[in-house]
């Protein structure tokens, strides 16, 4: 298969297209520009006729002297050319009274005289005017005729300057066009160039294209998708560090515990409280495995959303019991305020874990007070969860829902990150803000679909 190039195809898109241009208008030109040019000339005879017949109108058409009336050689002027036309005039017995028409024409007199229509006949446009009198009517005719190849000449010289007209267009757009695909051509060289140079690890300037069309934004475009593209890549470069420090942690405290039971250097009790640890860090590594598998599944949506209705209210209720437990052992308080009979279409599960993640980030910060506050704006539920504590310090407003960040009492860091995965997951958003004076304050949006649009 062979290979054309962006800048061959646009150059012959171009040639095709005035090619075919030049074509129709060449071949309209021919049709319209003869029959165009024996109209104007079969008007301009009948105007010629009608001032022949007017003036002999007033004399006897046995006059002699019509010659004298009538000139011996008329000319008609079309488009800037003089064409010579010929006169014959007739009386009532279709008698030639008068004619210009040499001797060797006698066939085409004779058919004039049998033929009382206008016509294109044997090569002459035909004019026929009647010459009028007040009292008798018609008294004779006025015929006027031109030959038709004369108005074909003048449009053979039409067609030359026609062809020497496109032939120097066609060269200059050829030329334009030239320039024209080089033109656009050049700048996604540029752009091919620069996706060709393009690197994790070697940082480019961003590139320069300044045509004011879609190139433009293509260049802009791409190089807004390298920036998110580096920037994921160090996501996951700090992921998998993160990733590796969580669960090196506890793999190391456990390889330690196991080494010293196995050498005997922990012996009775202190053995058993060795396998306490083991167990214990076992557990935290299984949740920290379990927790990034469930993370990645939920950003790579290999676990679907099971929408069903229930009120928020309930769940908020469901969500503050399960946690009653933390919250009784920090002596702190937790309000649920609002529109508790608002409901919608959510997963309950996944919901419910969100709401648990949030809350309980709460109760780790806060010192007397948890507040819950739902609130239905018509196409969307508010979820505001206040706390008293300290409060998020500059900067942390993103970076609590990254992966294993962590506060001074944080968990493994993957709680808040999972919750805006869920939130994300319904269509709606979380946001994380500094409240004043002190305190955190986290608001969930999100959308309350019908039940049409959930299935």
């Amino acid at each position: 298969m062979i290979k054309i190039n962006i800048k061959s195809k646009i150059f012959i898109t171009y040639l095709l297209i005035l090619i075919i241009t030049f074509f129709v208008t060449t071949v309209l030109f021919n049709l319209l520009s003869q029959r165009y040019l024996i109209r104007e000339a079969r008007q301009q005879l009948r105007q010629e006729g009608l001032l022949i017949a007017k003036t002999l109108e007033k004399i006897p058409l046995k006059d002699v002297n019509i010659r004298e009336i009538v000139t011996a050689r008329r000319e008609l002027k079309l488009v800037g050319r003089f064409l010579e036309s010929k006169v014959l005039v007739l009386n009532n017995e279709r008698r030639v009274l008068y004619t210009n028409l040499e001797a060797g024409d006698r066939r085409v007199v004779a058919n004039l005289i049998r033929d009382d229509k206008n016509s294109i006949m044997e090569g002459f446009v035909v004019e026929r005017i009647p010459i009028m009198k007040n009292k008798e009517g018609i008294n004779g005719h006025v015929v006027l005729l031109s030959q038709v190849k004369e108005i074909k000449n003048i449009s053979e010289i039409f067609r030359r300057t026609q062809l020497l007209s496109i032939f120097i267009a066609g060269l200059i757009a050829l030329i334009i066009g030239s320039i024209l695909g080089r033109s656009l051509t050049k700048p996604l060289e540029n752009l091919m160039k620069y996706m060709i140079e393009f690197s994790f690890n070697k940082p480019q300037k961003q590139l320069l294209i300044k045509t004011g069309d879609e190139i433009e934004k293509l260049a802009l475009c791409f190089h807004k998708l390298a920036e998110k593209l580096r920037n994921y890549d160090e996501y996951q470069k700090k992921f998998l560090q993160n990733t590796s420090h969580e669960l090196k942690t506890p793999l190391m405290s456990i390889q330690g515990y196991a080494e010293a039971i196995k050498d005997g250097v922990v012996e009775g009790k202190e053995a058993e409280e060795s396998l306490d640890i083991i167990i214990e860090e076992s557990q935290r590594l299984k949740k920290v495995v379990e927790e990034i598998i469930y993370l990645t599944k939920l950003e790579n949506a290999d676990d679907t959303f099971e929408l069903t209705y229930f009120k928020i209210g309930l769940l908020a209720e469901g969500v503050v019991k399960s946690l009653k437990a933390l919250a009784a052992e920090k002596q702190i308080d937790v309000e649920i305020k609002g529109d508790l009979e608002t409901g919608g279409y959510f997963d309950e599960g996944k919901l419910r874990r969100a709401l648990i993640n949030i809350i309980a980030n709460c109760l780790r910060y806060a010192k007397r007070k948890v507040i819950i506050d739902l609130l239905n704006n018509g196409s969307y539920l508010k979820i505001k969860i206040f706390d008293d504590g300290p409060g998020l310090k500059d900067g942390e407003e993103e970076k609590v829902f990254h992966r294993f960040y962590k506060g001074e009492q944080g968990g493994t860091g993957l709680g808040l990150a999972i919750t805006r995965a869920i939130i994300e997951g319904h269509g709606g958003s979380i946001e994380a803000f500094k409240r004043e004076p002190t305190g955190a304050v986290f608001v969930i949006t999100l959308p309350l679909k019908s039940k049409e649009v959930c299935n």
